[in-house]
């Protein structure tokens, strides 16, 4: 949490190395979605660890991915005909909710990988404290229902990037 500290108490300054921290997790947009799951279970304890299986099924997106929690099993809601990054990591910040928080890293917005951080709830809820939400926020967006990271069409990422004033 001290590299999001550092980075929050002056981003300019210390942007080139976040870039590099290992805090952030890197998803390129052609990702297995189970290699998503992965990478964040790279930075979880053993008992927080998302649990899953994926499973071949006869239909054009050609698996389904199940998570289980509390032995109740859920399939990840994809499309009929494709696996996306987006609805994983909805699935995924359902799945670690309330403990966890995956948020954006919202200096590779306009990248064809973005970047991603988890860490408990509380310590979000402590730099929110500490430097005020909105800051947080703009610069490591809450992943919400409604979120839109890999599926963003280029327009919408060239208007966020010019609302932000780094277009």
């Amino acid at each position: 949490m001290d590299e999001i500290r550092d980075f929050l108490l002056s981003p300019q300054e210390y942007l080139d190395t976040f870039w590099e921290s290992d805090v952030l997790i890197w998803i390129d947009w052609r990702e297995y979605d189970e290699s998503i799951i992965k990478y964040i279970n790279e930075k979880l304890s053993e008992e927080d660890k998302v649990k899953f299986t994926c499973v071949e099924i006869e239909k054009e997106r050609d698996v389904d991915i199940i998570l289980e929690k509390n032995s109740i099993s859920t399939a990840i809601p994809y499309a009929e005909e494709y696996t996306d990054r987006d609805t994983t990591l909805k699935s995924l910040q359902e799945y670690v909710s309330p403990k966890y928080q995956i948020r954006w890293f919202m200096g590779s917005l306009g990248s064809d990988t973005l970047a991603f951080c988890i860490y408990p709830s509380a310590q979000w809820e402590q730099l929110e404290e500490e430097f005020g939400a909105e800051k947080v926020a703009y610069y490591f967006a809450p992943i919400k229902e409604d979120s839109v990271m890999f599926e963003m069409g280029m327009d919408e990422v060239f208007n966020l990037l010019e609302q932000r004033g780094e277009a």
